[in-house]
């Protein structure tokens, strides 16, 4: 259930992280550590989505379940 819970927070996370940099007036304004800063948010929003929606779905299973 945990692994579920942070999925959705993933995607969530990850969405607004898209939808703010879509709306976003003008990409690259301002000094070079902020648009670097930009543009790794650009590229860890995506990996955000898909692992958090592969949690979301499969739920990851838990150590506890799993035998050994």
């Amino acid at each position: 259930m945990r692994n579920r819970i942070f999925g959705a927070i993933g995607v969530v996370w990850g969405g607004l992280l898209l939808l703010g940099r879509l709306a976003s007036d003008r990409p690259g304004d301002g000094p070079a550590a902020y648009t670097a800063g930009q543009t790794a948010a650009l590229i860890f929003a995506p990996l955000l989505l898909v692992v958090g929606f592969f949690y979301l779905i499969t739920g990851g299973g838990s150590a506890r379940t799993r035998s050994s």
